[in-house]
C-alpha cells in the first residue's frame, strides 16, 4: 500500500512522539500539530535511517563558529611576546 501525505505545520507548535514497540504493534513515530497528526509505523532500522536523514541536514544547516578567545589565551600570546622580546 502506497500513500503520500503533505502536511504544512510551518510556524505551528509540534509535539514528536515515538511509542515503543509492543506486542502486537511496531514501533510508531507520532508528529502532532495543530493541523493534524501523522503516525507513521515503522521497525527500529527504518526510525534510524529517519534519525539519521534529520541529523545530516540540520548538521548541513548549522554553520561553524569562530573560537571564542579566552583570558588563557590572551596571557599565553602576552607570555610568548615577551619571552621574544
Amino acid at each position: 500500500m502506497g500513500a503520500a501525505m503533505s502536511l504544512d505545520i510551518t510556524g505551528e507548535r509540534l509535539e514528536a512522539a515515538v511509542q515503543p514497540k509492543r506486542m502486537y504493534t511496531p514501533t510508531i513515530l507520532s508528529v502532532r500539530a495543530q493541523s493534524g497528526t501523522v503516525e507513521i509505523h515503522l521497525n527500529d532500522e527504518q526510525l534510524a535511517e529517519i534519525e539519521y536523514t534529520i541529523r545530516q541536514h540540520l548538521d548541513s544547516v548549522r554553520y561553524p563558529e569562530a573560537p571564542q578567545q579566552t583570558v588563557k589565551d590572551v596571557e599565553l600570546k602576552y607570555t610568548i611576546k615577551e619571552e621574544i622580546a
